[in-house]
Order: C-alpha cells, then sequence, then structure tokens
C-alpha cells in the first residue's frame, strides 16, 4: 500500500500489489506428518519415548513394563515402517496422516 499527494495536493492510496502477503510464510504452521512426527517427534529424544510409552500403555495389557521398553527401543533403532503404522494407529485420531497440536497433547493430559 502506498500513500502520497497527487498534483492536486489531495491524498491518495493505492494498492501496491507486489508485496502481499510478503510474511506469511511466518505464520503458518504445517502439521508434521506421521513418518515425520514418529522419527523426530518420539523417537530422537527421551520425552518422546516417554510420551510414546505412556501411549503405549492403552494399547499393551498384562506386558510387563520391560517388554514394552524394550519394544518401543527397537522399534525406534530400527525406524521402519512398523514405526509409522504404529504411531498413525496411536496418534493419528482423524486419520489424515498429520499429527496436529491437539493430536500430541492428547496423551499427555490423560
Amino acid at each position: 500500500m502506498a500513500v502520497h499527494k497527487d498534483e492536486n495536493n489531495d491524498v491518495k492510496v493505492e494498492q501496491d500489489d507486489s508485496k502481499t502477503d510478503i510474511n506469511l510464510g511466518m505464520f503458518y504452521h504445517v502439521n508434521p506428518t506421521v513418518h515425520h512426527f514418529s522419527r523426530h517427534g518420539l523417537c530422537n529424544h527421551v520425552h518422546g519415548k516417554i510420551k510414546f510409552y505412556r501411549a503405549l500403555e492403552q494399547h499393551f495389557v498384562n506386558i510387563s513394563d520391560d517388554m514394552k521398553i524394550q519394544f518401543i527401543l527397537d522399534i525406534c533403532e530400527r525406524r521402519d515402517h512398523m514405526l509409522d503404522k504404529w504411531v498413525k494407529e496411536i496418534f493419528d485420531i482423524n486419520n489424515d496422516g498429520y499429527i496436529s497440536h491437539f493430536e500430541k497433547q492428547r496423551i499427555e493430559y490423560r
């Protein structure tokens, strides 16, 4: 947008289309895919593995804690399609292939 005076000293406002939405990329946030979230959000650090463990407590019944921990460590080490399938089943509530903020926080506040 440009504001200037014309030849009659009247204020004139012009729209400059070349600079529209220049900062739009800063405010646009894309939810991570199941693949990205499983590798970088869960298996990349200890806090993510703890979140994964808490989520698996609802799926594994009558299995020792040692077995659950070993399962998480093993599946995070391999980082194959099985990791994606488990994360999709546990975290992706609406089955869109992305993990929203709500889906991430759902496990922590049970």
